[in-house]
């Protein structure tokens, strides 16, 4: 009897134990939380990189802003000085429009001689191009500074003339 009753206890344990061994099924359960908690985190890190690229750039704004305003009164401090050295307006006025046709032409001249380079392809380096760009801009810029201020003292002549009684 006892190796009757064992038998059947070892039976019935296999029968129990052999189910928790069996394969699963091939198809793996959907797990939408998970992708959602992953899309959340994507979300806060896009976020986060989309704020310090905006920050960043207006930290870049604010300094050259504060740049073109330091450059933009040293300009006129310069013309303003002169024309109390040498007591008289044209040579302070000529002296403003010197120093802004010079600089705007270095400016523009680097800018567009580098954009030259690049589409004719010249082969000089970007410090290169940028720096032949600048002194040609710099003689066209005093040009058309003299150039200017010729124009303005033919005109105010004109205006005088049409003017007086």
């Amino acid at each position: 009897m006892k190796l009757l009753l064992t038998t059947f206890l070892v039976a019935l344990l296999t029968l129990l134990v052999l189910p928790g061994y069996a394969q699963k099924s091939p198809t793996p359960q959907p797990d939408d939380e998970f992708n959602l908690f992953l899309l959340s985190l994507a979300i806060a890190f896009f976020s986060v990189v989309i704020g310090a690229i905006l920050a960043g750039a207006m930290l870049v704004a604010f300094a050259l802003v504060g740049l073109f305003g330091l450059v933009s009164a040293g300009v006129v401090s310069v013309g303003v000085v002169i024309g109390l050295y040498r007591r008289s307006v044209t040579a302070g006025f000529k002296t403003i429009l010197a120093l802004t046709c010079s600089l705007s032409g270095m400016l523009i001249g680097g800018i567009a001689f580098y954009f030259v380079n690049r589409a004719f392809h010249i082969h000089l380096s970007g410090v290169a191009a940028i720096l032949v760009g600048g002194f040609g801009g710099l003689v066209a810029g005093m040009l058309l500074g003299f150039l200017a201020l010729a124009l303005i003292r033919l005109f105010l002549n004109y205006c005088r003339q049409k003017l007086s009684f």
